[in-house]
């Protein structure tokens, strides 16, 4: 029963990734790319602040691909603030290692447990907070060394905040906190439905 289970998730999971990149696909040439980077570093860098009461420290990111909500502006204003940004580096098992934004020092697997909020890539997050990643589980085996306190931020196109519990869920997967859309829009998912 419990094989049947995994299956139909992992089937479900693979039709919605399917359905998701070929919709980022399809919209990437009349993205606003700029714009998109000014909202969501607007956004984030005061969720940063927020959560860390201004207190410089660390902050783990990663680096956007053309498809995705754009990272690039957030990541320098972070560090123009003074937070030690760290971003991913995926190893040969798909796990992730880490290194701070523009060196290529590896910290070790560890390094996100540090880092009090965590900006994680998704192609969708519900409004339980079930994240979609890209499917190698990289992402969720980091989350599962983060500090138990640390908030989870997902960045997202406005349309792949979905309503609640239609991502498909595995025992391993890790909900997130906020998600922050390409618009701007801030939706704290511990909060009400915002209209």
């Amino acid at each position: 029963m419990v094989g049947v289970t995994v299956d139909a998730t992992s089937t479900a999971k693979t039709a919605l990734r399917r359905r998701l990149r070929a919709t980022r696909r399809h919209r990437l040439p009349e993205r606003d790319i700029e714009a998109e980077a000014r909202a969501l570093a607007d956004q984030v860098t005061a969720l940063v602040e927020e959560r860390t009461h201004g207190r410089v420290c660390r902050v783990a990111a990663y680096e956007s691909l053309p498809t995705e909500p754009p990272t690039h502006l957030l990541v320098d204003r972070l560090t123009a603030a003074g937070y030690e940004v760290v971003v991913g580096v995926t190893l040969p098992d798909l796990d992730l290692d880490w290194r701070v934004i523009g060196t290529p020092t590896a910290l070790g697997l560890g390094a996100i447990h540090d880092a009090p909020v965590i900006v994680a890539p998704a192609l969708a997050v519900d409004r339980t907070g079930n994240r979609l990643g890209q499917g190698g589980g990289s992402y969720d085996r980091a989350l599962a060394r983060r500090h138990s306190e640390a908030l989870i931020v997902v960045l997202l196109h406005d349309d792949e905040l979905l309503p609640a519990d239609a991502v498909p869920v595995d025992a391993h997967d890790i909900a997130v906190d906020v998600v922050v859309t390409a618009s701007g829009r801030l939706v704290r998912l511990d909060q009400p439905d915002d209209p």
